[in-house]
Formats: structure tokens, sequence, C-alpha cells
């Protein structure tokens, strides 16, 4: 698992060439360096934000091909480490796929992407963290003030969402136990 390219299809491969490409001519700025960058986040984001989508075949008019966009079998197996632990952690959490606490577990740690329908799921949260970071970073922008605004809004938003009740204090004693 992890271990080849991995291909982006459709209006997601659309998406990620957007959220990889320069929004500020003078800084070069982007939202995300690399497809592979893309890849390892938008899941997590997909899963939090309970955002899923389908495979999409949008085309190319011109040429008739569903739009493509890669990432390198080379990149793919360098974060190998991030990716699997952010499918195993979707696989432990995700409770409204498998409601049986054991069998997350072995879903997780003990028959890891043996199953193409969990590889599906995770696959269908990457394609919905892309559509959500889209809709969130690039959608309606134009200029590189308004990219850093939105930006800067879906920091905050993400902080109030998932990381308001979590104080040092909290952390403290947690790491005390």
């Amino acid at each position: 698992m992890f271990d080849k390219q991995y291909r982006f299809r459709g209006r997601h491969a659309l998406r990620v060439d957007a959220l990889t490409s320069v929004f500020d001519s003078l800084s070069k700025a982007k939202i995300f360096e690399r497809n592979v960058d893309v890849y390892t986040n938008a899941p997590l984001v997909g899963f939090l934000y309970g955002r899923k989508a389908d495979l999409d075949d949008t085309k190319n008019p011109e040429t008739n091909q569903v739009y493509t966009q890669n990432v390198m079998g080379d990149r793919v197996i360098y974060s190998q480490e991030e990716l699997l632990f952010n499918f195993r952690l979707i696989m432990l959490l995700d409770k409204e796929y498998e409601p049986d606490e054991e069998k997350r577990i072995d879903k997780a740690f003990r028959h890891t992407g043996e199953d193409p329908a969990d590889e599906e799921r995770f696959d269908s949260y990457v394609r919905g963290g892309i559509d959500l970071l889209y809709e969130k970073l690039i959608e309606g922008a134009s200029s590189p003030e308004e990219y850093i605004s939105r930006l800067y809004d879906f920091i905050e938003e993400f902080q109030d969402k998932f990381n308001s009740e979590i104080t040092n204090d909290s952390i403290l004693e947690l790491c005390s136990k």
C-alpha cells in the first residue's frame, strides 16, 4: 500500500493543480508546494469535515481525455509512512464506516490495505478533502490578498472547530499521567 504512483482524476485533478499553482507571481507563493502535499493532507481534512467524494471523470473538451494529475511513485514511497499513518488513523476513527471497534483495529493494523473497500473509503476522503480545500482556499479568489485572507480564515475556522478546547494545562495533564 502506498508504494506506487497515485493519480487524481477529473475535477479533483483540476483542483489539485489549482491548489499547487502559484497565486502570487511576485513571491511565487503557493498554497501547497507539491501534489504529494495535497495527497497527504486532504484525507485528514476530508475526514475531519466529514467530506467524501466519488470519482470524477471530467474531461478536457479539447482532447476528450479525463483530466489527470499524478503523484509520482517515488514521492508516494517517500511519504509512505505519513500516508499509512493517516490511513490507519482514519480506519480507527471512522465509526460510520465500521461501527465495531475490534474490526476497526483489524482494518488499521492487522489487515491494512487488504480490503479494496478500505482503500476506496480513504480515497473518498482524499477527494472530499480536495473539494473542501479548493472551496475554502481557492474558489472565487483572484488576488494574492484574497488567497492569504482565505487561508487565514480557514486556519482560524479549523482552530475554533477542532482545537478551541485544548489548553496547555490539558496537554500537560495528559503528559503527566
